[in-house]
C-alpha cells in the first residue's frame, strides 16, 4: 500500500497536499503525454482557486482533467485529418510503385498541402464532428465544474456574512450596546 501512495504522490505537483493526492488516482495521461505540462495546469488552477478544503480540491483535479480532456481533443482533430492523409498518401504511392514496376503504364498523382487536408476533411466530416461533440461535451462538463465553485463560493461568502453580522449583533446585545473592551 506505501508503494501505492508513493506512486501517486509523485504523479501530482508537491502544491497538491498527500492525503488529496492519495485519493485522485492516477492522472488521465496517455502514453506520450507530459506529466510536467499536466501538474502546470494542475498547479495553474491550484493557485487560482486556492482550494481550502476536500471539495475545491476535487474541483482543482475536475478543472484540471476537463481542461486537459479538452485539449487533447482539439490537438487529436488535426491529427486525425493529418493521420488519414498520411496513410491514403502512403496507399496512393505505393499505387504509384506498383505501377512503375510492372509498367502499368500510368501514373498516380500523390497530392499533399491545404487541398489535400481539404478533401480528406470533406470525406471525414462526419467523424470530425464526433470529436467536436466530445469536446463540447468536455466543455460543459468544464462549464459545469466553474459554476459549482461559484455557487458555492457565493453561498459560503453568504453564510461567512451572516455569521459576521450575528456575531456583531450578540456583541452589541451584550454590552447594551457598547462595544465589547479587549
Amino acid at each position: 500500500m506505501v508503494a501505492i501512495n508513493e506512486a501517486h504522490n509523485s504523479l501530482f505537483p508537491s502544491s497538491v497536499p498527500t492525503e488529496i493526492r492519495a485519493l485522485f488516482g492516477d492522472p488521465p495521461l496517455l502514453r506520450g503525454e507530459d506529466t510536467r505540462l499536466y501538474n502546470n495546469l494542475m498547479n495553474q488552477f491550484t493557485a487560482l482557486i486556492e482550494p481550502k478544503d476536500i471539495i475545491e480540491w476535487w474541483w482543482v483535479k475536475d478543472m484540471t482533467d476537463h481542461t486537459w480532456e479538452i485539449r487533447r481533443l482539439r490537438r487529436f482533430k488535426i491529427l486525425f485529418i493529418e493521420l488519414r492523409r498520411d496513410q491514403d498518401v502512403d496507399h496512393r504511392a505505393g499505387f504509384a510503385l506498383i505501377a512503375e514496376v510492372h509498367g502499368a503504364g500510368y501514373e498516380v498523382s500523390v497530392r499533399e498541402g491545404e487541398k489535400d487536408s481539404a478533401d480528406f476533411f470533406s470525406s471525414r466530416i462526419d467523424q470530425y464532428k464526433n470529436v467536436d461533440k466530445l469536446i463540447a461535451s468536455a466543455e460543459l462538463r468544464q462549464d459545469r465544474t466553474l459554476r459549482e465553485i461559484e455557487r458555492r463560493r457565493e453561498s459560503l461568502s453568504r453564510r461567512l456574512r451572516q455569521a459576521s453580522d450575528q456575531i456583531v449583533e450578540d456583541n452589541l446585545t451584550a454590552t447594551g450596546g457598547l462595544p465589547r473592551q479587549h
